[in-house]
């Protein structure tokens, strides 16, 4: 296959794009504090905590978690209702996370102070405050309170571990002792933090083959949760959807995807693909991915990868530490062409990308479309509308 040559500029946007770019409070994506639509989960800011990890990590790994077994919406368990002081302290956690990331530290300092006021045994809002100190230059103030966060119980293991955002405090003398024991925390809780994958079946008459079916990959640090309302879009559409959450538990509630490979999700998808609960309604071959900015990457990758497994995909802003894979793209000649759909914000340097796709896919059989929309990193203000144009491009020529 044939690409644009890889120029000065070319290539310093591929190597900035190579950065993870998703994060809103240590990667979680949170609608309900942007001016996007009410349906569409968001990433507003710059780059994920993951963009360089120190080596002091490097003999650590985030462990893998057994996951939950798919289940419908009807089926789902129960969550557990949040704390009022908890509730507080998480409005404004999210509100001092986007302050930080606007680089208002002084105001997101005074955010972060108030979450701690509000529910005082959380450890979050410190790590956070101190993520905000470092970024800000006042490194002693940084230490004081990463130390306060450890006190409390601090175990987001999988943040901590590529936390560019600590600065200093990563090359302190303290840290792998203390990373280690985020670590061990991060073993004695996760178990019970696994995400549970929910299932919406579509209405009507279910086609002879099967329903095809439509995984949703979430961004970094998001949860599969946020998008139960794209899930029941999709089954009007006529698909089994399903809500996946990321195979790397974080902050409560909250899912990462793999840093270092897709194997991970490959076999979270695997898994959920051979469930049971989808034997006589699921034609396993119009298996489909749809991902948002870490959650796109993993997703393109595996549909490029392995088009007998994933029949297309739909990628809404990739990026993540994996991203230097896309360029070229890894697509698997020797199976069946497969479909790729590319969308990302006008603001954001994905031009380079699209090209070399839609070229690949032209070389190789594949179909590909593309659409931009204003803005950056989110999805697009008019996504209700793209859903059917998507669906029907995905849909097209199946049995």
């Amino acid at each position: 296959m044939s690409v644009p040559p890889r120029g000065d500029t070319l290539h310093k946007i591929f190597c900035f794009l190579a950065l993870p770019c998703c994060l809103v409070f240590a990667g979680c994506a949170d609608r309900s504090s942007s001016p996007a639509p009410a349906a569409s989960p968001v990433a507003t800011v710059n780059s994920e905590k993951a963009a360089s990890a120190s080596p002091v990590g490097s003999h650590l790994s985030v462990p893998r978690l057994e996951p939950n077994p798919v289940v419908w919406l009807a089926d789902r368990r129960d969550a557990e209702t949040m704390p009022p002081a908890r509730e507080e302290a998480q409005g404004w956690l999210s509100l001092a996370d986007q302050l930080k990331a606007s680089k208002k530290f002084a105001d997101a300092e005074k955010a972060y102070q108030q979450a701690m006021t509000a529910d005082p045994t959380w450890a979050y809002p410190a790590y956070q405050l101190a993520c905000n100190y470092e970024l800000w230059g006042q490194h002693d103030r940084a230490v004081t309170t990463y130390a306060h966060a450890m006190d409390l119980g601090f175990d987001d293991f999988p943040t901590a571990l590529v936390d560019d955002e600590l600065g200093q405090i990563r090359d302190g003398a303290d840290f792998p002792k203390t990373l280690a024991a985020i670590r061990q925390r991060y073993l004695e809780s996760s178990a019970s933090r696994a995400g549970q994958p929910i299932a919406i079946r579509p209405s009507g008459e279910q086609p002879a083959s099967g329903w095809p079916m439509m995984m949703m990959l979430h961004g970094y640090g998001d949860t599969n949760l946020n998008y139960l309302d794209f899930a029941q879009d999709w089954a009007d559409l006529g698909f089994v959807a399903v809500a996946v959450p990321g195979s790397v538990p974080a902050r409560s509630g909250h899912y990462q995807w793999a840093m270092e490979s897709t194997e991970p999700t490959d076999q979270d998808l695997q898994a959920i693909m051979k469930s049971p609960l989808f034997d006589g309604l699921v034609n396993r071959d119009q298996v489909f991915l749809l991902g948002f900015s870490q959650g796109a990457l993993h997703a393109m990758l595996l549909a490029a990868e392995q088009p007998d497994r994933y029949a297309g995909v739909v990628s809404l802003s990739p990026g993540g530490s994996l991203a230097g894979r896309l360029a070229p793209p890894p697509l698997n000649t020797t199976q069946r062409p497969g479909r790729c759909y590319f969308i990302h914000g006008e603001e954001e340097p994905h031009a380079p990308y699209v090209r070399i796709w839609s070229q690949a896919c032209q070389d190789s059989g594949w179909k590909f479309a593309s659409a931009t929309h204003p803005g950056g990193h989110h999805f697009p203000e008019d996504w209700d509308a793209m859903q059917p144009k998507i669906a029907a491009f995905l849909k097209e020529s199946l049995p």
